[in-house]
């Protein structure tokens, strides 16, 4: 990823976040559309379209799914009925109302995933070090960005352990449900011993130090990309405020 190497963690979560709120903003299909290709654009030119599609469906399928069962059959709300059984209705103000939330959450959803695959975890790290911030947000980013890769990898060892001891699983809701039942307690105990094993070990180095610690990594930054930062940061604000203010500045609007 030679192009997002170049920018500066802070710089991508800057603009993404202006994004997210502009689009939510706005709240049309046309600009959340073009959003939401655009980011698989950038992921594909990153290598990581794969990733993002996989990752996103996963996600947002369920709250999708959710949604239109939430406004779309079990509201109630509106007059335009579409279909009926019993309770439950299908009414085109719910059906309206479950594809604007559900547009919304694919923005946000599709732009957070794609800072997490373009971003170095390690230069984010870096850059919360060199930032004003507390010493301590830079153990808690990095300590967050690896937790989860740790726990994959645990719950496989643990996985894998109880096959040897012949534990059967089985397949299917059960299977699911078994499987999670055996890995869920040793995962739990080994994550707080893991806790608990660390914290002398920052205890004894000083954790959270007295001065600013020197790294050894580099993050690259610019004049420009703090500039186009504090733009997206305004814009992040300022932006979805003006929109949200403008049909009630404009002749026949409501007060």
């Amino acid at each position: 990823m030679p192009a997002f190497a170049r920018l500066h963690p802070f710089t991508v979560l800057a603009v993404a976040a202006a994004v997210v709120t502009t689009t939510t903003a706005l709240g049309t299909w046309l600009v959340t559309l073009a959003v939401v290709l655009t980011c698989l654009a950038l992921a594909a030119a990153a290598g990581k379209l794969t990733r993002l599609a996989a990752a996103a469906l996963a996600i947002l399928a369920p709250a999708w799914g959710s949604q239109l069962i939430i406004h779309g059959l079990a509201g109630g709300a509106g007059e335009a009925v579409l279909a009926s059984a019993g309770p439950l209705r299908i009414t085109e103000e719910g059906l309206e109302t479950a594809a604007g939330l559900a547009a919304r959450l694919s923005v946000l959803v599709v732009v957070g995933l794609l800072c997490a695959l373009v971003i170095d975890p390690h230069d984010l790290v870096a850059a919360v070090d060199l930032s004003p911030a507390p010493p301590q947000a830079g153990y808690l980013v990095a300590a967050s960005l690896s937790v989860l890769p740790r726990l994959a990898a645990r719950q496989r060892a643990i996985g894998e352990a109880q096959a040897l001891r012949g534990a059967r699983i089985g397949r299917g809701p059960v299977g699911w449900w078994t499987r999670l039942r055996l890995r869920s307690v040793p995962l739990v105990l080994s994550a707080v011993h893991d806790a608990a094993d660390r914290a002398p070990h920052l205890a004894a180095r000083g954790f959270p130090p007295r001065t600013r610690v020197t790294r050894l990594r580099v993050v690259p930054d610019s004049r420009a990309q703090r500039v186009v930062r504090r733009i997206a940061l305004a814009a992040a604000v300022v932006a979805p405020a003006a929109l949200l203010a403008l049909p009630a500045l404009l002749p026949g609007g409501d007060a």
